[in-house]
């Protein structure tokens, strides 16, 4: 059964103005979805003003492994949450003076240079109103599957009369295939205009971010954000001695784990993170702070409190899955939470694919933060359930 620590160095739930009855229907909740088959295992963590005042984790490790043990401090792919670090990296360079939002994306990457595209700019990509290609599934048409699966047909040719002869030309087009091919097939809409959930936004806003440093775009955020916080088990590409600590859920993310970063690999901007609940808690307190922790500063105050603002005009669109919002509310990088939602308005964070959630409420300077992995499409029980049950416990 999950255990709650309550080190000196922490906060209990009456301190925090958490009930301790719903605490324990929160670990029912986990046991019984994990019972039911449901998820796989679970680890979560709960801090208010910088101190944990809950935390736990149960369930197997690895889906092929039965006797593999989840812990709190396992590693676990993130996902979307990986979008977070890519907006913190933007809002760094243009806090340096090297970027800034309202900037064409065409200005650093020259595929951009058309009209179907030229007039897309870094702040279309970070709030999803790109007109880029959706995730796969967002939609069943127009792009059932990822541009993943059309790259094949942008790959120079290496062989026969068609063939590159020119190593550099040929080396600028095996980097830039994979551009190519997400610009395939014409725009969802004008730049602007709807709410189309990107990663494909995002892989681009890392190519943005390596051509503006000059760094490959994961080593940036391992530079300039990871290293700085002291996030020590947060990574592109897990350590070969720490991959028997990260959570598996089926061979697709077994054969993730082991791939290594392709010289020629679109940058892995818009879900390729690993991390811990606490690295990505510490990760969640900077951003509370207004863009530091522990005397570490990682971003102003001033770019933190335009992260976290309403940044779409009234009457933006958002198909968003088959809900067909009405006036989406997005800010640059996070989501934030509608009006008439569980939880409080004035909380923010991201979700992630890979059933994850980080969400920062401003109101009670709270981080709520949890991993709930399963090899289902998709389980409300888990992810919305589980903030409804939290939600229930601030007194």
């Amino acid at each position: 059964m999950m255990s709650l620590t309550t080190e000196p160095s922490r906060m209990d739930c009456k301190e925090a103005g958490f009930s301790e009855e719903v605490l324990e229907r929160l670990n029912d909740h986990f046991a019984q979805l994990i019972k039911a088959d449901k998820i796989q295992c679970v680890s979560y963590v709960l801090a208010r003003h910088g101190k944990v005042f809950a935390d736990g984790a149960m369930g197997r490790l690895r889906f092929d492994r039965p006797e593999s043990i989840m812990n709190k401090d396992s590693i676990r792919r993130i996902a979307s949450v990986t979008k977070l670090f890519t907006a913190v990296a933007i809002f760094q360079l243009i806090e340096e003076g090297k970027l800034f939002l309202r900037q064409s994306v065409a200005d650093w990457i020259e595929e951009f240079k058309h009209p179907l595209y030229e007039s897309i700019n870094i702040m279309h990509l970070l709030t999803h109103t790109s007109g880029l290609r959706a995730d796969p599934f967002y939609y069943l048409e127009p792009y059932p599957a990822g541009w993943g699966s059309v790259l094949f047909a942008y790959q120079p040719e290496t062989e026969g009369p068609h063939a590159i002869t020119d190593s550099e030309e040929l080396a600028k087009q095996q980097r830039t295939a994979w551009i190519r091919a997400l610009l395939s097939g014409k725009p969802l809409s004008k730049p602007g205009e709807e709410w189309n959930y990107s990663s494909a936004g995002y892989t681009v806003l890392g190519e943005v971010i390596a051509r503006v440093s000059g760094m490959r775009y994961e080593e940036y955020v391992m530079e300039r954000i990871v290293k700085p916080l002291g996030l020590e088990r947060t990574f592109f590409v897990v350590p070969e001695e720490l991959q028997d600590e990260v959570c598996i859920i089926n061979e697709w993310e077994s054969s993730r784990l082991s791939s290594k970063l392709g010289p020629n690999d679109a940058p892995r901007a818009g879900g390729g993170l690993y991390s811990t609940l606490s690295d990505l808690n510490r990760f969640g307190q900077m951003l509370l702070n207004g863009g530091a922790v522990d005397g570490v500063r990682i971003l102003s105050r001033k770019s933190v409190e335009k992260m976290i603002s309403n940044c779409l005009d009234k009457g933006i669109d958002a198909f968003s899955w088959g809900g067909r919002l009405k006036d989406k509310a997005y800010g640059l990088g996070p989501l934030l939470i509608a009006p008439g939602e569980w939880i409080e308005e004035d909380t923010y964070g991201h979700e992630g694919a890979g059933r994850c959630i980080l969400l920062l409420d401003q109101k009670r300077q709270a981080v709520i933060l949890f991993f709930v992995p399963s090899n289902s499409d998709w389980c409300p029980e888990s992810m919305i359930g589980t903030q409804n049950v939290i939600g229930a416990g601030w007194l």
